[in-house]
Parts: structure tokens; sequence; C-alpha cells
């Protein structure tokens, strides 16, 4: 039995050790790669015209290259609970202390009970939102509020820090429409399908993550993102409606991908309209220890 018991634990750590140096070897290629990539976007910055990435929803509508007048930008940050769970010790102490390090920004918590109060009469929520998972109710709902309402949107995360300046940043660029903190990585931008994705890779430090932005209410790029993702959400409604979500749409059967209603529409909007993008590290969260 002894000499069973340390032929395992010697196969174990033989794994571990095989295993570091894969994960070593996979963050030098990815870095060296992103490297590489983000030197490409700045000697060739991104480019797009109508009758590009025809296999992509951005084609579905013609690139608006009207100037639109600059909308008015709410000092408001939106944070999202969409379960009837209460808010975890430490996401209850992460939206504590993003209000105290904003005084003059509101942040307002959205949860089921006042959700009532940001739905606008003419854009009801589909019936197909209550089949969503808790994730992807949050990923619809950021995109539901930054178009019909604008101002921020914010993961319920620690050390934001003073918004105030990235609004500043963004009011003083009236033909800005989003600014949100750059993407790490090449392999962190969502995997939608197409010929576009590559192109979400190569310029990936252009394009703003997910986890937090501000935005222009009612511009083109919220309009084509707001249609793109009910128009998903529609496409989903009747598998949704066999098996809705549970926290993070991980049951069987659940139909959603992960990514669909919010990184694989927002961020190919953002290539799309990429001159109308500003990226800016004050808005990353930290990462650490926020469930």
């Amino acid at each position: 039995m002894a000499l069973t018991q340390l032929a395992r634990e010697a196969k174990h750590a033989a794994w571990l050790r095989r295993k570091r140096v894969t994960d070593l070897l996979t963050e030098v290629r990815w870095g060296t790669q992103d490297r590489m990539l983000t030197a490409w976007s700045r000697i060739s910055p991104p480019q797009y015209s109508n009758g590009d990435y025809l296999d992509s929803f951005v084609s579905r509508t013609p690139k608006s290259l009207e100037e639109v007048p600059a909308s008015v930008l709410p000092r408001r940050v939106f944070c999202l609970w969409t379960g009837d769970n209460g808010l975890t010790p430490n996401r209850s102490a992460a939206l504590a202390q993003l209000r105290t390090d904003n005084p003059a920004v509101e942040v307002v918590l959205v949860t089921a009970d006042n959700l009532v109060d940001w739905v606008v009469p003419d854009s009801p929520l589909p019936p197909a939102y209550a089949d969503l998972s808790l994730v992807h109710r949050s990923d619809y709902l950021r995109c539901y509020l930054m178009h019909h309402h604008g101002g921020g949107y914010a993961d319920i995360k620690r050390d934001y820090g003073d918004l105030a300046s990235c609004f500043d940043r963004l009011d003083a660029n009236p033909d800005k429409w989003v600014l949100g903190y750059p993407e790490v990585s090449a392999r962190d931008v969502s995997d939608e399908a197409g010929s576009i994705y590559r192109s979400l890779q190569r310029h990936h430090r252009r394009l703003p993550a997910n986890g937090a932005f501000i935005a222009r209410p009612g511009t083109p790029l919220t309009a084509e993102w707001f249609a793109e993702v009910s128009r998903r959400l529609d496409r989903f409604a009747q598998r949704l409606a066999a098996t809705p979500g549970n926290v993070l749409g991980d049951n069987n059967g659940y139909p959603v991908p992960w990514g669909a209603l919010q990184g694989a529409t927002f961020q190919p909007m953002c290539f799309k309209y990429a001159d109308r993008i500003l990226v800016d590290e004050r808005l990353r969260p930290s990462l650490e220890n926020y469930r």
C-alpha cells in the first residue's frame, strides 16, 4: 500500500510539473502574440467599410458616417443584480466602495425590485428575459440601459477609484461614444463567428472590455448593438422557454452561449465604430476575490 501511494504521489507531482511548464509556455506564447498584434494595430489601425465582414452581423446595417449631436451623458453608473438572492459579502463591500469613491457619480444598483423604474414604456422587456440565466439577464440589461439611458455600467467589483475623470474625458470628446478599459489579451476577445474574430484579436487593445464602460445613449452604436442583442434573444426564445437558465447558464440544455449577448455583440460593434471609441486604464477594476 505504501509503495502504491508513493507511486500515485510521484505521478501526481510529475503531472503538476508538466502542467506548470505547459501553462508557462502558453503564457509566453500568448504574450508574444499580444505584443505582435498590438504593434501591428499601431502600424495599421482598425478600419471598417460598408461591405466588409459580410459573414458577421455588423454588416446588417451600413456604418453611420453622419455627425451625431453629442447626447447628454448622465453622471450615473449602473450596477446589476438580477436574481432574488442578496448580494454576497464581497459584492456588498465592492458596491459600498464604489459609492464611497465616487461622490460625484450616482451609483444605481438595479435589481428585480426596481428594474421597472428603468424600463422605457415603448421598449418593454421581452418575455424571454425572464428565462435567461442571471448572468445573461445582466448582459441584456447593460445593453438596454446604455442605449436607452446612457451613463456607465460597472460589474460589482473593487478598486475602480474615482470614475469622474473618465466621465470628464468622454465629455471632453463629443465625437466619441464609448469609453472603456482595454482588453488585456487577444485570447480575452469574445469568440464571435466569422472573419471579424481575427480583426478583434488583432486590435484587442483598442477594444473596451466587457466589465465596465461608459456610453452615450441613443448613438448608432448603441442602436445597432441593442438591435442585435434583441434579435439574438428572440432567436433563442423558444428554446429558452423549454430550458430556462440557472445562475450561470450552465444547466443542461440551456441554449445561450456564454458571450452571445455581451462580448460577441458589444466588441464587434466597438470595432465597427473604432473611431468613436476611447480606452482608458483608469476604468479597470480588480478581478481578485470579487464573488
